[in-house]
């Protein structure tokens, strides 16, 4: 064992069974796979070999001696900057320039490779390499419910045809967004083209200057108001607070509103006062069934036939029927005072005043003094194993009553 060594130390240990030496390294650096994990795990005979992308000792690295070849430490990784980060799927064939920190000299060639899609030759200019976007023909095909695509774009040594850094790349679409407030609020460069109704990463598409918009106070969009309450088979104007809303073009339709009631769709014509107001005009609603009192509708205000005006606050239309779970008088004076809803005492129904027609019978609301349901009945009393604890306050069936204690 004289020629034990210090060399021999490093490099692995000699074991001797009987008569025989076998050496067994003492690292195990091929385990690692990126620059990070080589270079964190603690093991003083790794580093990072940057041009064929592989964690090794440094006497197995080529021309280790180079600047920025082989990396010590973590810090000496090499990261990639691409500008811009991002492109429409309709620019093409885009010049893109990508900056490599702590690069090796890379005069041997570069080529820059779009995920699977294509790779193409890079121009090298120290640590910066000028790479061309993909053609019309590989460009990738964006899922209908995503505005963007990402890949990573990675480049390969010549020298040693080895991928050896890599970043993210999106390919964004602006027209997925059928919105203008979508549009403005994506994380891409798309903007608004309000008289066209579409939304694009080239503003100059828009057909007038002042119609283009790339922030979100200066979509239209609906506001909040006072809540939409309509009771059904009245014939009443919808009238709307709004912001920037566009006046028609010269061969452009005006303005709609559209509500879905119970999947049926029904179109309103609308009158736009100013930018800031607009009317659904007359028009009375249905609903069908006895057993919703409230129905909250969707609308949406359109303009040219389908070019939608934002609702970012989700405003409804609420439908009412006054009669629906109300049928006796206590019920209907409990439904809440903004429905405006009183009982016919005549007709012995629950109806807005106009409805009751009847002369010589009162129409009891809120508002009326000293108001008395009359003739309660009662419909239903206590079973025989309710009678112990049972008290005249579980026969209150109409409001307001008073209860003596007995």
């Amino acid at each position: 064992m004289q020629d034990f060594n210090l060399l021999t130390l490093c490099l692995g240990l000699n074991v001797t069974p009987a008569e025989q030496i076998t050496r067994v390294p003492v690292e195990s650096c091929e385990q690692y796979t990126t620059c990070g994990e080589c270079l964190s795990s603690g093991d003083p005979h790794c580093g990072w070999c940057a041009l064929h992308n592989m964690c090794s000792r440094r006497d197995k690295c080529q021309r280790a001696w180079e600047p920025n070849r082989f990396a010590a430490s973590i810090s000496q990784c090499m990261s990639l900057e691409v500008h811009p980060s991002s492109i429409s799927v309709s620019e093409h064939s885009r010049l893109l320039s990508l900056l490599v920190s702590d690069a090796p000299d890379l005069s041997a060639g570069i080529s820059c490779a779009f995920g699977n899609l294509t790779e193409v030759e890079g121009q090298v200019s120290g640590s910066q390499v000028i790479c061309i976007s993909p053609g019309p023909k590989v460009v990738p095909v964006i899922p209908l419910d995503q505005d963007w695509f990402g890949l990573e774009l990675q480049l390969r040594s010549k020298e040693t045809g080895k991928i050896f850094v890599g970043t993210e790349f999106k390919f964004y679409n602006c027209s997925a967004h059928q919105l203008c407030l979508s549009c403005v609020n994506s994380a891409f460069r798309c903007h608004w083209c309000k008289y066209r109704n579409l939304c694009t990463h080239d503003p100059t598409t828009c057909s007038f200057q002042e119609g283009r918009i790339n922030i979100s106070e200066d979509c239209p969009q609906l506001v909040p108001t006072e809540e939409i309450l309509i009771p059904v088979g009245e014939v009443k104007p919808i009238t709307l607070k709004a912001r920037n809303l566009p006046q028609p073009q010269s061969g452009q339709r005006g303005y709609e509103c559209v509500l879905n009631i119970q999947g049926a769709v029904h179109r309103v014509p609308a009158l736009r006062f100013n930018s800031s107001s607009v009317q659904c005009q007359n028009s009375s609603y249905q609903y069908d069934g006895m057993d919703i009192s409230n129905l909250a509708v969707d609308f949406a205000v359109v303009w040219n036939g389908n070019f939608i005006i934002d609702n970012p606050q989700d405003l409804k239309v609420h439908l009412y029927k006054c009669a629906a779970q109300r049928e006796s008088c206590g019920l209907c004076l409990k439904a809440d005072q903004k429905f405006e809803c009183g009982w016919c005492s005549g007709e012995r129904r629950c109806t807005l005043q106009q409805h009751c027609s009847s002369p010589s019978s009162p129409w009891l609301d809120w508002s009326s003094h000293n108001v008395k349901c009359s003739n309660p009945q009662i419909t239903e009393g206590p079973q025989p194993s309710q009678k112990a604890g049972f008290s005249l306050r579980n026969l209150c069936l109409c409001h307001p009553c008073s209860l003596t204690e007995e």
